[in-house]
């Protein structure tokens, strides 16, 4: 049975809102309270909670909970109306029926669902139960896991247990599963749904990067697995459809997901290709507002310029997108997650290049500003390039060698003054 909706109103700061469900979800916020009011939900509605005053925001209102479950061909749905008392209703097939709580837990607990929260001290045991009943439900020879679940703790050897140990523990679950379901379509995890709260804590980049690879691989092949996060190496651009962007405005939660396909044919592929050469681009979902540039150069420049003009902020990301071509991606993908941005390029006019290449950068200049979405998004276009723009005369083509070096070198020199021009466009990019 797998969950593919979940309908919430008037939970905690949550007003009214869905969540659709992919095999990977990746619940992600500025806001620490925000996530924790959407697991919350789900923890209730798997009846790994019980239900608190400060479940329900409006008290003079009804809480209301909708749950779509599909199996086979079969679509369940459950409702849960929370009043005075709580009432529980099922539909299949035909209308809505009343149903008792015991007959909700029943319908609920055919559903293997595995909650690994942030401290993992006072549960780690009855995780670990969990997870090793799920091995052996579903291998074709639950002997095995035993064999293999003995040799794993002789390799262990320690004498104490603690947060980082459980920790590695886990890597090494998802690891060794991950690599067992290598040539074939499903894994030990059968249907299982895993919530699985900041599994960033005692990692490294690198062993974090690596857990999300087997993240991957599992959800692939049919495992559940809902991530709630901090940090970008849990956060994969080709996977933005499992995103689940969690804000809050005047104590109120927005959640803002999307099903489009932002691109197509080529546009995959140079995508993917501009992922994979930086991922710490996944950033964008936890920025205030995202600074989209060309290149290495403008990022370090322009970085380097606000702190000169102490207007620098830190919750502004800037996003290297590496190239002029590829902004226009960047700018689908913000507008789709209503993630505030502006987009800097180059208008690319040197009096050196040729009538084909201003042409060509004509259009490209075009085709970003026609994406603009005014109500979250502006564009501002440098004269030529950044590196004219700080010494405010043109640069002949030969003069473009080292040249992050060479304009860093520019603007750290102690007399150097930005120019009038330069300084209200920096300004306007940290507005």
């Amino acid at each position: 049975m797998e969950l593919k909706l979940i309908s919430i109103k008037n939970w905690r700061n949550i007003k009214n809102t869905e969540i659709h469900f992919e095999n990977l979800m990746l619940f992600l916020g500025h806001s620490i309270e925000g996530t924790n009011d959407i697991i919350s939900c789900i923890l209730y509605a798997f009846n790994k909670k019980t239900l608190s005053p400060k479940d329900i925001y409006n008290k003079e209102k009804s809480c209301t909970l909708k749950l779509i479950f599909y199996e086979n061909n079969n679509v369940y749905k459950l409702r849960i109306v929370i009043n005075k008392d709580v009432e529980y209703f099922i539909k299949h097939k035909e209308g809505w029926n009343k149903i008792t709580k015991e007959e909700y837990e029943n319908f609920i607990q055919k559903i293997n669902f595995i909650y690994i929260e942030g401290n993992l001290e006072k549960d780690f045991k009855e995780i670990g139960l969990s997870l090793y009943n799920t091995l052996k439900r579903n291998s074709p020879d639950p002997n095995k896991i035993d064999d293999q679940l003995e040799e794993f703790s002789k390799k262990l050897n320690v004498k104490y247990y603690d947060k980082e140990l459980y920790r590695n523990i886990l890597f090494e679950f998802f690891k060794q599963v991950s690599l067992e379901c290598l040539g074939k379509n499903k894994t030990l995890l059968g249907k299982t749904i895993i919530l699985f709260e900041e599994p960033e804590l005692y990692f490294h980049p690198q062993r974090e990067r690596e857990l999300y690879n087997y993240f991957i691989k599992l959800t692939n092949r049919g495992a559940k697995i809902y991530i709630k996060t901090y940090s970008s190496c849990f956060i994969g651009l080709k996977q933005y459809k499992s995103i689940c962007l969690i804000k809050k405005y005047n104590n109120k939660i927005s959640i803002t997901q999307t099903d489009n396909e932002l691109f197509k044919d080529d546009e995959i592929k140079a995508f993917n290709m501009n992922y994979w050469i930086n991922p710490d681009r996944a950033e964008l979902f936890f920025a205030k507002k995202v600074i989209l540039v060309e290149g290495q150069t403008d990022k370090i420049i322009i970085s380097f310029l606000a702190k000169k003009l102490n207007i620098f902020k830190y919750d502004y990301s800037i996003i290297e997108c590496g190239s002029k071509s590829t902004i226009p991606q960047f700018i689908l993908l913000l507008n789709n997650f209503r993630i505030p941005y502006i987009a800097v390029f180059d208008r690319d006019s040197h009096y050196w290049r040729t009538f084909e290449e201003r042409e060509n950068s004509k259009f490209k200049n075009k085709h970003i500003l026609s994406l603009i979405d005014s109500t979250i998004g502006k564009a501002i276009a440098f004269n030529n390039d950044i590196e004219e723009e700080i010494t405010s005369f043109e640069k002949d083509r030969a003069s473009y060698k080292n040249k992050p070096f060479n304009a860093l070198q520019i603007v750290s020199e102690e007399n150097y003054k930005i120019p009038a021009s330069l300084e209200k466009k920096i300004k306007k990019i940290y507005h």
